[in-house]
């Protein structure tokens, strides 16, 4: 299995979680790069989760339903909470993000982790 950056799965996050962390069926965007995703022997790659609860925030970006990205409603990629998951999680491939969104999901992971500050 070689999931791509971009790339919109359904995965199981399993059935124990803590708190506010994501568990159950649902989708996911692929966020880490295609060079880890593809690398001989990689098990893992790194997502975003995908909710219809979102809301407008700096951290939540809007992707949309239709048949590009297999996704019956919108969802927003909430960006505070991105997973390394072994790919045996991953269950379908649903479609791909479109580019405008992806753009937006990876500024929105640099304002996460600090990266644009230079601190």
């Amino acid at each position: 299995m070689n999931p791509r950056r971009g790339e919109i799965w359904m995965l199981d996050f399993g059935p124990d979680h803590t708190g506010s962390e994501q568990r159950g069926f649902r989708p996911g965007i692929i966020v880490q790069c295609d060079e880890g995703n593809l690398a001989p022997g990689a098990r893992t790659t790194i997502l975003v989760p995908l909710t219809t609860q979102g809301r407008p925030f700096v951290f939540y970006i809007p992707i949309p339903a239709g048949p590009a990205t297999g996704l019956k409603a919108v969802s927003w990629a909430n960006c505070t909470q991105m997973f390394t998951v072994d790919k045996a999680r991953l269950k379908a491939r649903l479609g791909s993000a479109p580019a405008p969104a992806l753009e937006a999901v990876g500024r929105a992971l640099a304002a996460t982790l600090d990266l644009t500050s230079g601190r």
